[in-house]
């Protein structure tokens, strides 16, 4: 017999930096932030009510105000690889990824996808 395996087909889409800037596209970019974080677990495709959300494999902390509870629920998040901080304020940003266990990256969402959207567009 053979194995059983899943497989989740994306379509990837061009998404404006105003979009981007305005937080109308995180269930647009979801799937990159899963490919990013190894591709393992399940897919954040909306953050709930806390501010955040966890999975086995990465995390996403959209409402900095909910920092403290945040970090208390990661713990020490062994099987978490990668923490996205949904902010444009770099010292929130530092102030949240300086409490990160030492094994996960922090990355600043969503300076980080438009810095990549301004960069590319230079070379257009």
């Amino acid at each position: 017999m053979g194995s059983k395996e899943n497989a989740v087909f994306y379509t990837l889409t061009y998404e404006s930096a105003l979009r981007v800037r305005y937080d109308l596209a995180f269930e647009r970019i979801a799937p990159m932030l899963w490919l990013r974080a190894g591709a393992r677990g399940r897919t954040i495709e909306r953050i709930g009510e806390l501010g955040f959300e966890i999975t086995e494999t990465y995390a996403v902390l959209k409402e900095p105000d909910q920092a403290r509870e945040f970090l208390s629920s990661l713990g020490e998040g062994d099987g978490i690889r990668i923490v996205y901080v949904v902010t444009d304020d770099s010292s929130v940003f530092q102030a949240v990824a300086q409490d990160l266990p030492g094994h996960v990256e922090a990355v600043q969402l969503y300076s980080s996808y438009l810095r990549n959207f301004e960069i590319n567009r230079g070379r257009a």
